[in-house]
């Protein structure tokens, strides 16, 4: 919840066409209407007699019919508890040239906010909790599931109690299950045995628990708790990922939990009960706070804005400008949809929501605190542009593009598994309806510490729609993915000019970029289908993507093509502690990328003649996976399903580096020799490319350009710039951390110029503060917050970053062998997960390993992480013709599970005489094969 860590409205950003707003606001005949908390919607609506409510100028300019000239609504500053959401229809257009702005009068904070006030009179309760009856009040009846004390969000009654100090899943607020299904969860011993007896009505309960594989999390109403069995029977719910598991022990790890709305752990501060049938709020205010005067709300509204139009009569040419919108219920429990094979189910909703909208924009807007999602595109909607935002502390994604499955030829969910064999029929390229966004984009945008109820939730996540553009957004806080392509329809996307870092905080097997591919060609890998619904190239170029923690499972890789991604270019981008992955799709071109970490690059499941190309890159394997203590020597891992040699279409004019060994190994986990860098280039691979050093010019300080003398300028690769990455609003370099002795720090004005004035002591700063003239020395533990003005008026957001002094700093072990230029032995003071090697046994004269040894085959495998894994088959031997092939997961002899080789050898044992009913997995998909029993 980060409750407490806001940027005020008093530092609204003022949009890259203010000077534009302010010419038309005063040339003759624009129209102009004021809206004022202070106002009466009887009155005309000029400066001096402003209306009440923002649907009142609505409804004047509605009444005037279609337009010839600008208009614009300035709202006075103030808070508008809105009773409905602000709702445009058709009828509400502007048109083009004469576009409709409803915007925050300049340097005047307005906020709109989906809460009403709470009047009622509170009194004594016990320990410190207050009550008050909200019986015959205006909110009766409209009772939300969040609760505002002075603009921060509270926390509903919860075990275990929220951890402020540390809010994820590692923190004390989360407790680790014992088991659990799609039906229930069982708790360890003690951990919930006490509260038997002391829970009078369970069934008020939430579960909130991770998905048993870490891929996000799921909410289930609790329908019963029984303490004599220590387990929790769900009710409604779970439908929050789409790739349903429930709770368990995925990977050795099992999923955490908390519980909330439960009123018997209602004992901390900042925590609250509603009692529906008697209309009782229970509160315990945060230490501190005056009951009687502090200010007190409740969220009734799910949206703020909303746009209401179709393809055919869409909403178009108006703009929202410079508001602060906050304070919405949460939807985590409201209807959700899976989205094509991409594993995510989502809410359509938002506290900004179009459906049907062309030419609009959200412009300059603080979006907060909400229970839901920030913006959400939904259907039909054409060039609308998000710009200049910060979006932070919402319940699930921060911005949302999502088409119509009807949109979709062939529209396939994981429920449609057993689809796989039939015809795809409807050839056709493309879209065969225009329900889905096309054409928009958000930029310039903060998009930070999202999640606060869901998990498999991104900063920015793009599902059936068409070029998308994504640039100098700043991205970081988030449980999954930064940014998501969730499926292969219909590409044309742009990522760039992004900063991404801190993602995957909550999750696992996953990267910061992830996108997935998965539509009619994928099934079959069939190459000539790949262009149907990849229609157009995605481009993901110039962004620094950095990934610095420990995965919680296999993955993390900083750009993850995953499943069936095709049509990709993929150039000029930094990546930190991780690399790129490419997995089964076709078409994607690799040039001129810097990857450093130690994590070698993810060549997995390539099918033969795959088209891809990687070409001009500087890789340098550096150091340990975090926690492992042990060097990295591959600079390619391979897994799965790799066809023979050659991988992809072309490796050629690649500058390759080991700071541990200085030798090439790339492996291949589906029986292909380790290669050299010898047998490397004798197959190929090696084509004017080179092993040294890269040398860079100051990674210390970020500057990762190589300098003139690298051997990498000779193969073709060129510098791209260092320090155009994420939003162009006011910016603190570097962004905040830890340092040793004295830090040197600078200070970036916004983009569309001004002077910086900053603070030293965690106050706002203002016109009056020290104005930034030269690169700031801290030698002590700073708080600095910095601010672009401009004409008397704050430009952009402000900047804010704490930088701690401490005695020895913690450093990634790749950046640390790097920096020394040989491996460097790391001290292991965590226990992280470390990844590990499967070892392989020759069954049946076929090559197997126990699947969940190995992190990276439990990747490559899609996920599936119990079984025996078939690591080489050899191509002509009788083994070949009994339809297994490499990469099958053997899960099952007969009835008998086949977790790992001891229950697959017990399970044969206690098989009947005959023939061997064998299940496996394949592509997500079983299949049945009977072997002759008893074969050598």
């Amino acid at each position: 919840m980060n409750i407490g860590i806001k940027n005020r409205a008093a530092t609204r950003l003022f949009f890259f066409g203010m000077a534009f707003i302010f010419f038309v606001a005063g040339s003759a005949g624009a129209v102009e209407y004021y809206v004022s908390t202070s106002g009466n919607d009887n009155d005309p609506g000029t400066k001096a007699k402003p209306l009440a409510t923002i649907a009142a100028a609505q409804n004047r300019l509605r009444k005037q019919g279609t337009r010839s000239r600008p208009a614009t609504v300035w709202v006075r500053g103030g808070e508008y508890h809105l009773d409905a959401p602000l709702t445009f229809k058709p009828q509400d257009s502007g048109t083009e040239g004469a576009e409709i702005t409803y915007a925050a009068y300049p340097g005047e904070t307005v906020t709109l906010k989906g809460s009403q006030p709470i009047n009622a009179k509170w009194k004594p309760y016990k320990n410190g909790i207050y009550v008050c009856s909200l019986a015959g009040t205006p909110i009766e009846g409209r009772v939300g599931d969040q609760l505002f004390c002075n603009d921060k969000r509270m926390v509903r009654a919860r075990f275990p109690d929220w951890d402020f100090a540390n809010p994820l899943r590692s923190g004390t607020g989360y407790l680790a299950c014992e088991d659990g299904d799609l039906t229930q969860m069982t708790w360890k011993p003690g951990q919930l045995d006490d509260k038997n007896g002391k829970w009078q009505n369970p069934s008020t309960g939430l579960l909130h628990c991770f998905h048993d594989r870490n891929w996000g999390n799921m909410q289930y109403r609790i329908k019963d708790v029984d303490f004599d069995t220590r387990r929790i029977i769900f009710g409604e719910g779970g439908w929050q990922c789409q790739r349903r598991a429930g709770p368990g022990k995925g990977r050795g790890h099992s999923s955490p939990y908390y519980i909330e709305n439960i009123f018997e752990e209602l004992g901390s501060p900042h925590e609250w009960f509603y009692d529906e049938q008697d209309s009782l709020l229970y509160f315990y205010p945060p230490k501190g706070v005056n009951i009687k005067t502090a200010k007190i709300e409740m969220a009734t509204l799910k949206r703020l804005i909303e746009f209401s139009g179709t393809s055919k009569k869409p909403v178009r040419h108006i703009n929202i400008r410079g508001f602060h919108l906050t304070q919405t219920q949460t939807t985590f429990m409201d209807e959700y949809e899976d989205l094509s094979r991409g594993d995510w189910s989502i809410h359509r909703g938002g506290a900004v929501y179009f459906l049907g909208a062309e030419d609009c924009r959200v412009d300059d807007c603080l979006i907060e605190q909400t229970g839901g999602s920030g913006i959400f595109l939904d259907g039909y909607n054409r060039r609308i542009d998000i710009a200049g935002c910060l979006i932070e502390d919402v319940g699930e994604s921060a911005v949302c593009f999502v088409g119509s499955s009807d949109a979709v030829r062939h529209f396939m969910t994981w429920a449609d598994q057993g689809r796989e064999g039939e015809d795809i029929t409807d050839l056709t390229p493309g879209p065969k309806s225009p329900d889905y966004p096309k054409d928009c984009s958000v930029s310039n945008s903060i998009l930070r510490n999202i999640g606060v109820f869901g998990k498999q939730t991104s900063a920015v996540i793009v599902s059936k729609s068409l070029n998308i553009k994504i640039s100098h957004c700043t991205v970081h806080g988030i449980p999954r993915a930064g940014i998501t392509f969730n499926d292969g329809t219909w590409g044309g996307h742009i990522l760039e000019h992004c900063d991404i870092w801190d993602t995957v905080m909550e999750t696992g097997e996953h990267g910061p970029f992830n996108g997935w591919g998965r539509e009619r060609f994928w099934s079959g890998l069939e190459k000539d289908l790949v262009m149907f619904d990849s229609i157009e190239t995605i481009h993901i170029r110039n962004n620094r993507i950095a990934n610095l923690r420990p995965a919680i499972s296999a993955g993390n890789w900083t750009i993850d093509l995953d499943d069936g991604c095709s049509n990709y270019h993929v150039y000029n981008n930094l990546s930190l502690g991780s690399t790129l992955k490419l997995r089964d799709g076709f078409f994607r071109k690799a040039y001129n990328n810097i990857h450093v970490s130690a994590v070698p690059l993810g060549w997995h499941c390539w099918p033969e003649d795959n088209g891809d190309t990687f070409e001009r890159n500087i890789t340098v394997v550096a150091g340990a996976p975090e926690g492992s203590g042990i060097p990295t020597s591959e600079m390619i891992k391979a897994a799965g399903t790799m066809s023979p040699h050659p991988w992809g279409k072309r490796h050629a004019g690649n500058l390759w580096w080991n700071v541990n060994t200085n030798r090439f190994v790339a492996s291949n986990k589906s029986g292909q020799p380790v290669e050299s860098w010898h047998q490397w280039r004798k197959l190929g691979y090696g084509k004017g490319s080179v092993l040294g050093d890269p040398k860079f010019i100051d990674p210390a300080n970020g500057d990762y350009r190589v300098k003139s003398d690298s051997p990498a300028l000779k193969l073709g690769f060129k510098n791209f710039p260092m320090d155009r990455f994420g939003h162009e609003m006011t910016t603190i370099v570097p962004f905040g951390g830890e340092f040793e002795g004295s830090k040197i720090v600078k200070l970036q004005p916004d983009a569309r110029r001004g002077l910086v004035h900053y603070t030293l002591d965690g106050s706002r700063p203002t016109e009056t503060s020290p104005r930034y003239r030269s690169p700031l020395k801290l030698t002590k533990t700073t708080t600095l917050r910095a601010q672009t003005f401009n004409a008397s008026q704050a430009i952009g957001f402000e900047a804010k970053a704490t930088f701690t002094k401490v005695d020895q700093m913690w450093r990634p072990s790749w950046y640390k062998c790097l920096q020394a230029g040989k491996w460097i032995e790391p001290k292991i003071e965590t226990a992280h997960h470390v990844p590990t090697k499967a070892k392989t046994e020759v069954w049946h004269g076929i090559n197997v390993c126990n699947l969940a040894d190995d992190g990276d085959l439990i990747d490559a495998s899609g996920g599936q992480d119990y079984g025996v894994y078939i690591s080489g088959i050899i191509a002509g031997s009788p083994q070949a013709k009994w339809g297994f092939k490499n990469a099958d997961v053997i899960i099952a002899i007969g009835p008998r599970k086949t977790s790992n080789l001891s229950e697959l050898k017990a399970a044969e044992r206690k098989a009947a005489p005959g023939k061997l009913p064998i299940t496996v997995m394949r592509s997500y998909n079983k299949i049945n094969i009977t072997i002759p029993a008893g074969q050598p």
